[in-house]
């Protein structure tokens, strides 16, 4: 394994398992290379991309809207699926909540009474579904697209349970592809160094998901 290999891999480390979304530092400071502007021609770019490259994520040009309203579009299949799965377990706990020490009314009817508790339980679960909010983030030079978008949980939602006590937390990441531009000095024993750079294809995890838990 080369240089080249080593420093993929522990970037690559740091991007997997165990690294919490979005903790890389975005200071140029941090980083003593950056592609020249010879080495950021979009086609050429988007072909190493390949079809790791999704517009929902990720935007080659500032984003003309970078507010921070978004709650998960459609069109992303990691948000959609993520928030349905857990809005479903929800409502399966809500059916099995038990009402009996509920006083109701005497005079409801049976069929008032199962609408009336039907409509909590929803009030329920609308209370514990966290939402995703998002922004557009300049990741800088060394990344390509540079511009990601962040997602995270609504922190608007400060209480999610009912009595209060839980609050909205990531609850599942997924992982989208990004170029990294990665320099390595090579062949340094022999007396005589040469820099080398390229573009190489990392893992970026980002939030997809947040659920109502106490911790």
């Amino acid at each position: 394994m080369n240089q080249a290999d080593l420093d993929v891999s522990a970037l690559q480390r740091r991007l997997s398992s165990g690294t919490r979304p979005y903790s890389l530092s975005l200071s140029p400071l941090d980083y003593h290379y950056s592609p020249k502007p010879k080495h950021l021609r979009v086609p050429r770019l988007l072909r190493l991309l390949g079809s790791s490259f999704d517009p929902f994520w990720m935007s080659v040009e500032k984003p003309v809207d970078n507010d921070t309203t978004s709650q998960g579009s459609p069109f992303s299949k990691d948000l959609f699926d993520g928030a349905s799965r857990y809005r479903k377990k929800l409502s399966q706990e809500a059916q099995h909540i038990d009402f009996d020490s509920l006083k109701l009314p005497a005079d409801l009817s049976s069929n008032d009474s199962h609408i009336l508790l039907n409509e909590l339980r929803q009030w329920l679960v609308q209370r514990a579904s966290c939402k995703l909010i998002s922004t557009w983030v300049d990741l800088g030079p060394v990344f390509w697209p540079r511009w990601v978008r962040h997602t995270n949980c609504d922190e608007s939602n400060n209480a999610c349970s009912w009595p209060p006590g839980m609050s909205c937390r990531q609850a599942q990441l997924t992982q989208i592809k990004l170029l990294a531009w990665h320099c390595w000095m090579q062949d340094p024993s022999k007396g005589w160094a040469s820099q080398n750079c390229m573009w190489r294809q990392v893992p970026y995890p980002v939030v997809a998901a947040c659920k109502c838990t106490c911790r």
